[in-house]
């Protein structure tokens, strides 16, 4: 029994701690996104949002603070993770979100519950270069809302965690910064939270409506968030990725988007291969972290990098 009860206090003093260590609390937190060349316009999740979360478990009941600013760069890239040849297009953004996440103590299906809102808002500053002319476009402005209206987690004992939620993204972006139409997003997620260490893996599936305005249907996504975290003390450091995959062709008028040499690839599919690390502070009150997330590979989008600053809190 004292060896069961020490077991459980490791699980919830390192559930405690990455949560406290300000990372993105809730499922669907970082949800900014970039200038993209799959997609018609951006991806409805940025590649490795919910990296350093632990996607699978849920906080103590309360409600929770979190914002997250990035900033992201990379160039568009080709169906063969090459430079487009042109237009050639270069991004420099700046992206913020806020969230706020509620956990009443209620249970469901014998699972915790929780739901969430987030607003991401952007910066963007494109590059375009035509025939050796180069033209940037500034704009900023506010990217579709989502709320969750419900995540659940069970605790399956020894540490582990299963989670799964559902996301829903308004068609209510900015013109030329947020998408035109809906987006579905459920997720399941698990994790491994004992004696520091955070192991999970969250899968993410978007699924989108048709812009009615131009016919345009943007293809659905996978995406893969990976963490590998360790808590000592205040500080949580460790190494996060992602893997992203659009399954489904783009097509207009009902037409999937034809392959054009050094531009895209026949359905224009994007693809994603991004790695680094994070390391998180809890002062106590309040709880900082950083996230670097490097682009290994692109394919029909931007090969975007990431560095990420994050606060969070209960309220």
């Amino acid at each position: 029994m004292k060896i069961r009860e020490a077991k459980d206090k490791q699980v919830m003093s390192t559930l405690n701690a990455n949560w406290k260590c300000g990372l993105a609390v809730g499922l669907f937190l970082s949800s900014v996104c970039f200038t993209a060349g799959a997609a018609e316009g951006i991806s409805p999740l940025q590649p490795g949002a919910t990296t350093g979360n632990p996607a699978g478990a849920l906080p103590p009941p309360g409600v929770y603070l979190s914002v997250d600013a990035n900033y992201e760069w990379g160039n568009l890239q080709d169906g063969s993770a090459n430079d487009r040849t042109e237009p050639k297009i270069k991004i420099a953004n700046v992206s913020s979100v806020a969230n706020l996440t509620y956990v009443p103590g209620w249970e469901v299906l014998g699972a915790s519950y929780a739901m969430s809102v987030a607003q991401p808002y952007k910066w963007a500053d494109t590059e375009v270069t035509v025939g050796g002319s180069s033209t940037t476009i500034t704009d900023d402005g506010n990217v579709n809302t989502v709320f969750v209206p419900a995540i659940l987690s069970w605790n399956l004992g020894e540490g582990l965690f299963l989670g799964t939620g559902f996301a829903f993204y308004l068609d209510n972006g900015a013109d030329g910064i947020g998408n035109n139409y809906y987006t579905f997003e459920p997720n399941v997620a698990i994790s491994y939270l004992n004696n520091g260490w955070n192991l999970t893996a969250n899968n993410i599936f978007d699924f989108n409506t048709k812009n009615k305005d131009n016919d345009y249907q943007t293809g659905n996504f996978y995406y893969l968030d990976l963490t590998a975290t360790k808590s000592v003390d205040k500080w949580t450091y460790g190494f996060i990725g992602n893997y992203t995959q659009q399954f489904t062709d783009d097509k207009q008028n009902g037409t999937t988007l034809a392959a054009i040499d050094g531009v895209r690839s026949e359905g224009n599919r994007a693809q994603h291969v991004l790695a680094g690390g994070m390391l998180g502070y809890n002062f106590g009150s309040f709880s900082l972290n950083t996230r670097l997330l490097y682009s290994l590979r692109a394919e029909n989008d931007a090969d975007v990098s990431f560095i990420h600053v994050g606060l969070s809190m209960p309220l």
